[in-house]
């Protein structure tokens, strides 16, 4: 469970941070995943430098709460991991929460505030780092955090990721109203270096067997997949915003973003497609159920 509100809830259920044996100073890691040890009936606290504007986990196994600058994480559940991905004003990292263990071994507290904060300048003049239109979809992002509720995991169908080119992966799909924020993740499976570009999402229209979709929903498919549905409309669904933390990918590294989506009718299934141009000539493209 996740909630954005005050923390003192949290602290009170879940003991105190007195006498920690863990408490971990680092930088914010956007280009890897920290690894946060968890106890039954302990929290761990993540600190960050700056305001967090949204968070996602893949499961409810822990409960999760965030303020301010600070992450709380408390384990329901014995032998139940999680991932956790946290938004500041300008940085993104991402957490692996493991299944509660030895208290002894617990992150009590993953002290990031050290890490320093990326600002914009000009002239040797420090800038506000973002514009004012860009706070709105900060807004409107945000509600991935307040509705984890929704987050559904996609799976996928058939896929099989390239040895040598640029692969992408939809992870899962939070729902809210008439907007779908969408989570996925680009590996660099090339020889190359690959810079990842906001994706133009299309909505195809089957000819055929459009009754399948109910059953295929929050799947990705092939593209052999695709061509069962003797599809060759296309419509460009409104992305009314990307976040891609990391655009510059070296071989063998893999990052995350998230687009959110308006597409005409939320209430059905539809098959998206998730163009992120070409590479070498291949194209660079996810599809899926939602």
């Amino acid at each position: 469970m996740l909630l954005h509100r005050a923390a003192l809830p949290i602290l009170l259920l879940g003991g105190t941070l007195a006498g920690a044996q863990n408490v971990v100073h680092q930088a914010v890691h956007s280009d890897r995943v920290t690894r946060i040890h968890t106890s039954l009936d302990h929290i761990s606290v993540i600190t960050l430098p700056e305001r967090i504007t949204r968070v996602a986990a893949g499961s409810q196994v822990m409960q999760i709460e965030w303020h301010g600058n600070d992450v709380f994480v408390k384990p329901l559940q014995s032998g139940q991991s999680t991932d956790l991905m946290v938004w500041t004003e300008h940085q993104f990292s991402t957490y692996e929460l493991e299944a509660p263990g030895d208290v002894k071994q617990m992150t009590f507290v993953l002290d990031e505030t050290s890490s320093p904060v990326p600002r914009a300048t000009r002239s040797g003049v420090a800038q506000a780092a973002d514009p004012p239109a860009k706070s709105t979809d900060q807004n409107s992002l945000s509600v991935i955090g307040s509705t984890l509720l929704q987050v559904t995991p996609v799976t996928a169908r058939g896929v099989h990721p390239a040895k040598d080119g640029i692969n992408v992966s939809i992870k899962d799909v939070v729902r809210d109203g008439s907007f779908f924020y969408v989570r996925f993740a680009v590996t660099n499976s090339s020889p190359l270096p690959y810079r990842i570009e906001p994706p133009h999402v299309f909505e195809i229209t089957p000819r055929q067997s459009a009754d399948l979709l109910p059953s295929m929903k929050d799947e990705q498919i092939a593209a052999k997949t695709v061509a069962q549905f003797g599809a060759n409309q296309t419509a460009q669904v409104s992305a009314e915003h990307s976040d891609i933390p990391q655009n510059d990918l070296s071989p063998g590294q893999t990052a995350e973003g998230v687009v959110e989506l308006k597409p005409e009718d939320v209430s059905k299934p539809g098959i998206y497609e998730f163009d992120f141009g070409a590479d070498a000539g291949h194209a660079v493209k996810a599809t899926a159920v939602l």
